[in-house]
């Protein structure tokens, strides 16, 4: 019985841990799914200077990631804090300590020097074996080794001659395969583009991707920008091509064109947020969709 009671006991610590680590995942989870991942961004341009702030928190701001930029530092520095803790900081210092406390080790590199009796000399060749040996050749030698690289040349050039018509042809059979091969694939993507499961399927994504980017938009968007060119006719339409935009910004944020000089100055920020429920969403509807799985298959 008491045997049986110490099992009884492992199982039930072992269930418990069990569900504390499932009740972490689902919680993990549930806060990547619905706690939304915030971003948010600012910067400036005047006569002198320019910069810029970018961020993105997660989950209340326990996890945070910002970089910055100024244009009188010239450097771009950024931080990441998790649970107000500054990771990046933190890593940075232990590696400095390390570096502080390591003891200079190895051995030093001994010299050594050869002195001037212990280098290797040649000895001096024998007069009587000399190492070279001269070889003469004859007038009539010469003649003959003449007339037989006129023979080969002569043979070699004529063996290339008659060479050419079938490097010819083979060159017209490659070429004539080459272009037989690129109309096979023109004519088979042709085929892909106009059917109707890759039509299915690209309509999807793009609708897709469409609503991910509308749920992503900024929410609010706010500064001015004073900019003018030389040519007060392209500052106009750069404005008409700005107007477009006016339900995204809004009337918060202010444009000011100056048509008698060069000039671009301003501030401007936005902040926004994304939920990963939606993004979840649109993957599961693309990974599920038979046409969006056939035109992977096809690239593959």
């Amino acid at each position: 019985m008491a045997v049986l009671h110490m099992i009884l006991i492992v199982l039930k610590i072992l269930g418990v841990i069990l569900l504390i680590i499932l009740g972490i995942l689902l919680l993990v989870t549930a806060a990547f799914l619905f706690c939304p991942v915030r971003y948010r961004a600012e910067g400036y341009k005047n006569e002198r200077a320019f910069g810029g702030e970018a961020g993105i928190s997660w989950l209340f701001h326990l996890v945070s990631f910002k970089v910055w930029y100024e244009s009188k530092n010239e450097k771009a520095e950024y931080s990441l804090y998790i649970l107000g803790i500054p990771v990046l900081e933190l890593i940075s210092n232990i590696s400095n300590r390390r570096k502080k406390t390591r003891k200079p080790g190895g051995k030093q590199p001994v010299h050594t020097e050869i002195s001037s009796k212990e280098e290797i000399r040649k000895e001096p060749e024998n007069e009587k074996n000399p190492g070279v040996v001269k070889h003469k050749e004859t007038g009539r030698n010469r003649e003959v080794d003449r007339k037989n690289k006129g023979k080969n040349s002569f043979v070699s050039k004529l063996k290339e001659l008659l060479q050419i018509p079938g490097k010819f042809l083979r060159t017209l059979k490659n070429f004539q395969l080459t272009a037989e091969h690129i109309c096979a694939k023109i004519k088979n993507i042709k085929t892909f583009l106009e059917n109707e499961k890759f039509k299915r399927g690209r309509s999807l994504i793009f609708q897709e991707v469409k609503k991910l980017l509308a749920h992503g938009v900024p929410r609010k968007i706010n500064g001015y920008v004073k900019f003018g060119t030389e040519d007060p006719c392209f500052t106009g339409e750069i404005l008409g091509a700005a107007g477009i935009f006016y339900p995204l910004y809004g009337e918060n944020f202010n444009i000011e064109p100056c048509f008698d000089q060069a000039v671009l100055e301003g501030t401007v920020s936005f902040k926004g947020r994304i939920y990963g429920i939606f993004l979840l969403v649109s993957v599961l509807k693309i990974i599920s969709s038979k046409d969006v799985r056939y035109i992977i298959r096809h690239f593959n």
